[in-house]
């Protein structure tokens, strides 16, 4: 038997990428050949513009080799313990270009080409199905602003002495054995946590292990084809973080939260229903089962602020899609909003939902029938992050509803339209770091600001009417809820910030609404002009 050569140098095509996820000792041809992600991921691969393939064939992931250790090798038959590694790059260059650049010579090949057209890396695993492991590729680009991925770290990969990175989040395909759909998504989501909040990113096993730790004796925990939120919640918790639970009643829900924290660059896990809608509702088939994924970017259409209630517009509302690590499809899968609603119940008894758009493909082998119906988000977080959104949502809101009046009837000139709002987590660096770049307030202003010392994390609201800064409130997301929360209020608008300032040093009659923004009011009236509000 001819010996593995330790590279390969190919040009990128479809049927090559086929070739290389099915040579695995054990792997099933027409099985991996028939796997959705080479369909999701041949569009992938244009987008991110691939030219060629840099095979390393002798491979140790230290994610696999821990599966390896925990399930794999105690089976009868003899699976290799080592994966291969394809490289992808943006430029064209022959297997003897790459050797001239191995060996030193000068050529067309140099370190700044590889780096600056490196797409990133699949590991490829030694099994029979699950062979795409470990696998950290370029994102589709931001498409003007409209695409947002929040989530993304640098990865780096040593190939053969060459350090190379790229920016993403980490992606591996369900094992089936040792992992469920939502171990992949958790296992997704630590990759990004572990870096915002510092905490050991366990392998695929080790979270199964933890997750099923507390479980009925009956419940095996290898091989293991589904874990329940309650072990979810487990798994989180065994990486030192806190699981919060929200429902996703509506889209409302759904899409502030998921925004909320996606731009305080957590990750989250969400359930979903799969549903084929080529079937009848209520037929067998039809409901396809509870699914896991990891939300890990959004997208903003272009249409205008949807409002919510009384009228509150939220940033929030303008998502049209969320991109999803969904590892029955692939890393960053679309997921669009587009009005279509699924009937979950029967014709009788009927159970209508919002649902997404999926790139599952449905009974008929078609891709787009299939139907996602939101459930849940199970949000991993540091233990002192103890305001949820919800609490920071309604202050806002409560506060929108006092505000809209006065602009409308007193500063309809100024600020012509309703305010819109950007509500989100996060930190007092990153706040500090946004004011220190904006001019829209004056030096010793922005002075005081930046040497306040704030909580860590926290929940920032600004107020903007068009493209112009109204107001920033800082609410401390490390407190407790009956505190007053208030981390301070940046005024952009004097005039608005003088007529609250005002109503908070002539205390209206206290209703539930004033409850919520009254700490609001009185922070400002701490002083008569806005950079006497903050501490010298």
């Amino acid at each position: 038997m001819p010996a593995v050569p330790a590279f390969e140098v190919l040009p990128y095509n479809l049927s090559i990428l086929k070739d290389l996820l099915t040579r695995a000792p054990h792997a099933d041809k027409l099985l991996v050949e028939n796997k959705l992600h080479l369909v999701y991921f041949e569009e992938y691969f244009q987008n991110i513009g691939a030219e060629t393939i840099v095979v390393e064939n002798d491979y140790v992931d230290r994610d696999f080799l821990e599966d390896y250790a925990g399930y794999y090798v105690r089976c009868f038959r003899e699976y290799p313990r080592r994966c291969t590694r394809v490289h992808f790059f943006a430029k064209k260059f022959s297997a003897e270009d790459f050797e001239k650049y191995l060996g030193g010579g000068t050529g067309n090949l140099t370190k700044e080409t590889l780096r600056g057209n490196y797409r990133g890396f699949i590991v490829v695993k030694p099994l029979p199905q699950t062979v795409v492991g470990r696998t950290c590729l370029a994102t589709y680009d931001d498409g003007g602003g409209r695409r947002c991925y929040p989530i993304t770290r640098k990865y780096d990969a040593n190939l053969f002495g060459t350090d190379l990175e790229v920016e993403t989040l980490a992606f591996q395909e369900q094992d089936t054995v040792v992992a469920a759909c939502a171990t992949s998504t958790l296992w997704s989501v630590f990759q990004g946590t572990g870096k915002l909040f510092h905490h050991r990113i366990p392998s695929p096993v080790e979270i199964t292990e933890a997750a099923v730790e507390h479980s009925p004796l009956e419940t095996r925990s290898l091989p293991n084809h589904g874990l329940t939120h309650a072990q979810m919640a487990h798994a989180i918790r065994s990486v030192g973080l806190e699981p919060f639970y929200v429902r996703a009643e509506n889209e409302h829900v759904l899409k502030s939260t998921l925004y909320a924290y996606l731009r305080g660059k957590v990750p989250v896990p969400m359930g979903i229903t799969l549903c084929d809608t080529t079937v009848t509702p209520g037929q067998d088939k039809f409901n396809l089962g509870l699914h896991a994924v990891a939300v890990t970017g959004y997208g903003l259409g272009t249409a205008a602020h949807k409002p919510y209630k009384s009228g509150f517009l939220l940033e929030a509302s303008r998502i049209d899609k969320l991109y999803v690590h969904d590892d029955q499809v692939g890393p960053f899968a679309r997921m669009r909003f587009d009005g279509i609603d699924v009937n979950l119940g029967t014709k009788c008894e009927p159970q209508v939902l919002g649902s997404l758009s999926t790139s599952w493909r449905a009974r008929d082998g078609k891709i787009g029938p299939v139907r996602a119906v939101p459930d849940l988000m199970l949000i991993p977080l540091y233990h002192k992050i103890r305001i949820p959104f919800g609490v920071a949502h309604d202050k806002v809101s409560s506060l929108d509803e006092l505000l809209e009046p006065i602009r409308a009837n007193v500063l309809a000139n100024a600020l012509p339209s309703r305010l819109w709002w950007d509500c989100y987590l996060t930190t007092a660096t990153d706040v500090k770091r946004d004011l220190l770049g904006y001019q829209g307030i004056s030096a010793e202003y922005r002075r005081a600001i930046c040497t306040t010392c704030l909580p860590r994390f926290i929940w920032r609201a600004t107020a903007c009417c068009g493209t112009t800064r109204v107001i920033d409130v800082l609410l401390d997301a490390t407190e407790i809820e009956q505190g007053d929360l208030v981390a301070g209020v940046v005024e952009y608008d004097a005039t608005l910030g003088n007529i609250l300032r005002w109503l908070g040093k002539n205390p209206p009659d206290m209703d539930v609404c004033v409850q919520l923004y009254w700490p609001i009011l009185k922070w400002l009236a701490k002083a008569d002009t806005p950079g006497a509000c903050w501490p010298a």
